[in-house]
């Protein structure tokens, strides 16, 4: 089952980046925001685009250690792989798009979310663990 949601959400990402975008067959290198200019720091849509694209990755890292169901570092270290993986290949399609801004800052944040999402994901598994551990009585029993 969670592998079937972190595939669905993995394609909803990938809509998400391609959505509204007119691929064209030569790159637009000349599009990409390197650093982004002072007046869009200041904008409210840039603050809200960098909190969209860190929320959107949340869950994708969640739903992958959910399915691996492994805590391990390996496991971790393959869900931050796989985030990054994806935010790469949706920005790299951007390049090819007149009306699409790949921008690094994009990378860093969704690579932000899903590093989030694997810490929620931890300490969700340890709360869970905790609360399914069985409780030893206040007072022993003689």
């Amino acid at each position: 089952m969670w592998l079937t949601f972190w595939i669905l959400y993995s394609f909803l990402i990938l809509a998400s980046g391609v959505y509204g975008s007119d691929f064209v067959g030569h790159s637009h290198w000349e599009y990409v925001v390197w650093v982004p200019p002072l007046a869009e720091i200041r904008s409210l849509q840039f603050w809200l685009d960098i909190f969209v694209n860190v929320a959107l990755y949340t869950p994708f890292a969640f739903f992958f250690l959910q399915h691996r169901n492994s805590n391990n570092r390996s496991a971790l270290i393959t869900a931050v792989l796989f985030g990054f993986l994806l935010s790469c290949t949706v920005e790299l399609y951007q390049v090819y798009s007149h009306n699409r801004r790949p921008s690094p800052l994009d990378i860093v944040c969704n690579l932000s979310g899903t590093i989030i999402g694997t810490f929620l994901w931890e300490a969700w598994r340890r709360r869970a663990q905790h609360t399914t551990q069985p409780k030893a009585p206040a007072i022993p029993i003689p």
